[in-house]
């Protein structure tokens, strides 16, 4: 792990006592299993317009991590839980991508827990919310683009709701103004702005395979500095709502924003599924959420997070370190320790479930309802709600609910 970030989750997850730090594991009797992902091809993070310094992994490649981490539980006959620490912005966010289904299908089998963060987009102004009144033309979607040097471009999504269909035009910086660009089956549109010196790429799916819903996809090639503007035009109305999604933290430049962001349904890709239990963040010194912990709900309005765990300054084992030595512990901020302490949860529930035999039968459903039936309620806020969502992570109290 050159990156240190997997090697924090493991031990948080089911690190061992380390009693001069003040440090163990939320499971420290449980065996890990790890799976170290390989780096994005080119061709992909050239056509993303990924950062160079970015890590970046290939979906496929994750699903098939998660086939091996599968495999191998069956083979030792033991439970599994299975730890994403990681999201994107690039899909529908109603679970329907094909990581997002790989996750419901391994939820049906008995003792496999899969655990997700959250993501941290809360107030990274990448998400975009309208609802189009009826009888107006069109919506304005402002975007405020980086220094050339600092952003070299970035692809942008709008998911449509249900059968609505929309068309765009755009308007950049200097006053240029491409019209509404009209749907062609199956076709690209590249647009070469002649002031600017960009190049904008759209593509219509009128009906994307997995959702249902219209995806039009658009890709900011060396796109100027300033304000852009995408309008949005209302083609087949029926509710008149649209979403639409920047690329994750990392994934762009930080000058790179909506001007009219929606702080909700920022829930990154696969965390949206329905099954699998979704984890954002809270500062245990003061209890409040995490400032940047994504918020649900999903767009077809699953209850997403379903828990909150700690996830602000959590103390965690770096890079390197080995039983003994003299190497620093350092802290982490955000939703994927969170998950991790949860996944560490979750693999005590298992081990007294299934392991000692009190519950051989124990389930991902039946984990989560646990989980949060346990949690702790704040009387002063309204569950679930978009942030906690039904409540913070308590496993003492979901213990003491099994005795019940």
């Amino acid at each position: 792990d050159t990156i240190g970030h997997g090697t924090f989750l493991a031990g948080l997850a089911a690190g061992s006592s380390i009693p001069q730090e003040d440090f163990t594991g939320a499971a420290p009797e449980a065996e890990l299993a790890v799976v170290k992902l390989k780096p994005a091809k080119k061709y992909l993070r050239d056509f993303y317009l990924i950062p160079s310094d970015a890590p970046a992994f290939q979906e496929n490649d994750i699903m098939m991590g998660i086939k091996y981490l599968r495999m191998m539980a069956d083979r030792l006959k033991k439970p599994l839980v299975i730890l994403l620490a990681m999201g994107s912005n690039s899909g529908s966010h109603i679970g329907t991508s094909p990581l997002s289904q790989v996750t419901q299908n391994y939820s049906g089998f008995f003792g496999i827990i899969t655990v997700i963060a959250g993501g941290n987009e809360t107030g990274a102004a990448h998400h975009f919310y309208a609802s189009i009144p009826a009888g107006t033309e069109y919506e304005d979607v402002e975007i405020r683009v980086g220094k050339e040097e600092a952003e070299r471009g970035f692809v942008l999504e709008l998911w449509a709701a249900d059968a609505d269909t929309y068309t765009v035009g755009f308007i950049s910086p200097s006053g240029e103004r491409i019209s509404r660009i009209p749907i062609i089956a199956n076709n690209e549109t590249s647009i070469p702005f002649l002031l600017d010196a960009t190049t904008i790429t759209v593509n219509y799916q009128l009906i994307e395979a997995e959702s249902g819903s219209q995806l039009i996809f658009m890709r900011f090639q060396t796109p100027a500095a300033g304000i852009w503007t995408v309008r949005v035009y209302n083609t087949q109305r029926f509710k008149g709502t649209f979403h639409m999604w920047l690329p994750v933290q990392g994934m762009i430049s930080e000058e790179t924003v909506f001007l009219r962001p929606d702080p909700y349904s920022t829930i990154t890709v696969p965390g949206n599924s329905r099954l699998p239990i979704t984890v954002g963040a809270y500062d245990t010194s003061t209890g409040g959420i995490y400032i940047h912990s994504s918020r649900g709900f999903t767009p077809n309005q699953i209850v997403k997070p379903e828990l909150a765990a700690p996830g602000v300054n959590i103390l965690g084992p770096s890079v390197g370190r080995k039983p003994g030595s003299d190497t620093p512990m350092t802290t982490r901020t955000g939703t994927s320790a969170a998950a991790a302490i949860t996944a560490g949860a979750a693999a005590n529930l298992l081990g007294w479930g299934i392991v000692e035999g009190n519950y051989p039968t124990m389930s991902e459903a039946s984990v989560k309802s646990y989980l949060i039936r346990g949690a702790q309620r704040n009387p002063a806020l309204t569950y679930p709600n978009r942030e906690f969502g039904y409540g913070t992570l308590d496993l003492f109290q979901t213990f003491l609910r099994l005795r019940e």
